[in-house]
This record gives C-alpha cells, structure tokens and sequence, in this order.
C-alpha cells in the first residue's frame, strides 16, 4: 500500500507544481485557470487524492494497528474529533465554493473575497479539505494515514503560499496585506489547539 500512497504523494506534489504554473502564467492560460467547472473538478480531485492516502488499508492490515490505536477510549476520541472535523471540512470548503467557484485563483475585476467564511479563513477550501482527511484519518485509526497526513499539510501549506505569493498579493497588494493581518490562513488558532487538544486526550487515554 505504501507504493500506491507514494503515487498519490506525487500525484498531489503535480497538483501543486500545475497549480504554481499556471499562477506564474496566468495571462496566457487565463481561460483554464478561471474556469469554474475546472476549478471545481480540482476540488474534487483534491478530496479523492487526499482521503485516498489516508484511508487505503495499513501496510500491515487492520489488524496489526498498534495496542493504543485499539483502546475503546482512543476508539471514542477519535471517531467524536474525526466526525466532527469531516462535516466541519465539508461545510467550510462548500460554502467556499458557493461563495467564490474557485481554487486558489481570484478575480482582480471582482474585488477580493473576505466576506463569510472567507472573514475566518484564508483559504477556506484547503482547510476544508485538510479536515476531511485529517478527520477520516482519526475515524478509521490508520495509523499510515496518520503518519502521512504531515505531507499533507506539507503539501497545502506550500500550495497556499505560492498562491498567496503569485496570485492574491500580487492582485489585491495593500488590500491582501491589510487583510493577512485580520484573517489566518487557516482560520482561528483556537479551533486548531482545540483539535489537537482532542486528538492527544484521546490518544493520552489509552495509558489512563
């Protein structure tokens, strides 16, 4: 299994590779990058690619998942905190796309989008899809989708950098910078302690 998540690791790493193309390149491929439909089908793709790695079986079977991933309160913990971060994650990322149908591109001539969700979060899309999978990640105890979920946020912490540097700053200047102060690119840094609150008492209670 670990041959097929490596795939779908450098299928994302293409992901983010296009996504910086076509950022340095946007007047001449402005008709593909502003594309609604096309906008969403990466959404989608993005969800497939991210839940794929971490839901595909352990390389060594269910089984086998450690002691701790095993204990009813662990079994609890984070079937609660996955739940909780696989709605949360769709909702986010569908009122992001009801708001503004694209993925890391905006319109200069539109103005730039801070209202709703996006007064919360930066990039509401990619947060949206890093809690899916962070959140199927705790439902199924996969201790491999655990593990490769920091490539992950690796992966949209870089995609989200180059488009906040080839895209937003660059469109909106002064606008972005003023709105960087008031916005983090993940939302409220309580609603992240909060998860990882969860996530360490649910794993600190398999030793109680």
């Amino acid at each position: 299994m670990w041959a097929i998540r490596v795939t779908l690791l450098a299928l994302l790493g293409a992901f983010v590779g296009a996504d910086s193309f076509l950022l340095r390149h946007r007047r001449e491929y402005s008709r593909f990058a502003e594309n609604t439909a096309l906008n969403i089908a990466l959404v989608v793709a993005h969800l497939v690619v991210t839940c794929a790695l971490v839901t595909l079986p352990p390389a060594k079977g269910w089984n086998a998942r450690p002691g701790w991933l095993q204990d009813g309160g662990v079994y609890i913990g984070f079937a609660a905190t996955g739940a909780t971060l696989v709605c949360a994650g769709i909702v986010v990322a569908l009122l992001a796309l009801r708001q503004r149908r694209a993925i890391g591109l905006q319109h200069a001539q539109a103005g730039l989008v801070t209202s709703n969700v996006y007064r919360y979060f930066r990039h509401p899309i990619y947060t949206g899809v890093l809690w899916v999978s962070l959140g199927l990640a705790l439902l199924t105890r996969n201790p491999d989708g655990l593990m490769v979920f920091p490539l992950i946020f690796v992966a949209y912490l870089t995609l989200m950098l180059l488009e906040e540097r080839h895209d937003m700053g660059v469109s909106f200047q002064g606008q972005y910078q003023a709105y960087r102060q008031t916005t983090r690119m993940l939302g409220p840094a309580w609603l992240w302690i909060a998860i990882l609150g969860a996530i360490v008492l649910s794993a600190v209670s398999a030793w109680i």
